[in-house]
């Protein structure tokens, strides 16, 4: 089976992905990737090392607004697909995005009898453009199968009329090769860190909900401190708040971490929280930073934002987005409680293995594959 993988991967946590689904006997993969992705074109060993695979990088340009991901894609427009001729073509652009689109149009010129996956992250219906509702309606009309990133975006696909196959399933899973637990004072005096730690690691945005995570530790004792590792658009309001908040000293901001290097600062955090916030066109579409601290068995916490509720599980601790008091309280039983905290990180360790492992979603993925495959032949 040659497989056309079209994703933009820039980490070795996603490469892993591929490096695993490479090493299946009955599979060929080129992955097309854009430049300054931090590879080279040529050829990659498998996970186990006995067999390879292939990546090739194209120019990305963009419809309108440079820096866009929605309307950016890759150039030739072919993607390779005349020369590689793929039995099936596996794209993690979003449905609503033009990159989706381009697959699915060279996919129509190139390599029609291919079949073809599509990925929606999208959980919420909001207000779109016409021009982003034909995009998502002919990359729908074209998909054989699309892989989800919740339950959420699933249901929204069936109310836009999609019927054909769909699963769920993280872009990348946990790789315990950067994420898994190093715990213990040296991993807070390594980064010059005291007391209850209290982490948020991601994109510095208002959605994101951090200032309501630092009303919370505002409300906590002194001997709690704040560690956020990121950077984005919000940083100088946030850094503003906390310092009208009180919590100048006891804020570290982090930025330019390589998100191989992240653990180290999630090692050293007591607890990692994400306090996504819905918006009218947004709400939290996975939470990644949830399984990779999990991963490292520490204790996390989030809003009920979106898909924040389904990766936490039973077990995880949430809160109502956007309440600081119910955050405060969480937070104050979680510094007060190490049994609790450590019963927790541990339920949230045993949830990423067994339903995010990195291996696990390459072994998902194969399978549904081998079932496109399967119909394909069987047809």
């Amino acid at each position: 089976m040659r497989v056309l993988f079209v994703a933009g991967y820039d980490d070795a946590t996603y490469h892993r992905k591929i490096e695993l689904l490479a090493d299946a006997p009955d599979v060929e993969i080129l992955h097309v990737n854009p430049k300054g992705c931090g590879r080279e074109d040529g050829w990659y060993p498998s996970a186990r090392g006995d067999r390879r695979y292939r990546l090739r990088t194209f120019r990305v340009r963009s419809l309108g607004r440079t820096g866009d991901p929605h309307r950016s894609y890759l150039w030739p427009p072919d993607l390779a697909m005349a020369e590689f001729q793929p039995d099936l073509i596996h794209a993690e652009n979003d449905v609503e995005t033009v990159a989706a689109v381009q697959v699915t149009l060279a996919r129509w010129l190139w390599a029609r009898r291919s079949k073809l996956i599509h990925y929606s992250w999208q959980n919420i219906l909001r207000p779109r453009r016409w021009h982003v509702r034909r995009v998502t309606r002919l990359s729908l009309q074209a998909a054989d199968h699309v892989v989800c990133a919740s339950h959420e975006a699933a249901g929204v696909l069936r109310h836009q009329g999609f019927r054909r196959a769909t699963s769920v399933l993280p872009t990348g899973g946990l790789d315990t090769r950067y994420f898994h637990p190093r715990r213990g004072p040296e991993s807070k005096e390594r980064l010059g860190l005291t007391g209850f730690v209290i982490g948020f690691v991601g994109r510095l945005a208002p959605e994101k909900g951090i200032d309501t995570l630092l009303a919370a530790a505002a409300r906590m004792p002194a001997g709690a401190n704040v560690l956020i590792v990121g950077n984005g658009p919000d940083k100088a309001r946030l850094v503003a708040r906390a310092r009208v908040l009180g919590l100048e000293a006891r804020c570290r901001w982090v930025e330019n971490v390589p998100h191989e290097g992240v653990s180290d600062y999630m090692n050293a955090m007591d607890v990692l929280v994400l306090p996504s916030r819905t918006t009218t066109n947004w709400k939290e579409q996975f939470g990644r930073v949830l399984m990779e601290a999990s991963g490292c068995r520490i204790a996390v916490v989030g809003s009920d934002s979106g898909a924040i509720p389904e990766v936490l599980g039973e077990e995880g601790r949430r809160f109502p987005e956007g309440d600081a008091g119910a955050l405060a309280g969480i937070l104050q039983q979680l510094a007060q409680d190490a049994d609790l905290r450590e019963r927790i990180a541990e339920c949230g360790y045993r949830r990423a293995l067994e339903n995010y492992s990195v291996e696990l979603v390459a072994e998902r993925l194969l399978r549904i594959w081998r079932d496109l495959q399967c119909s394909m032949i069987c047809r």
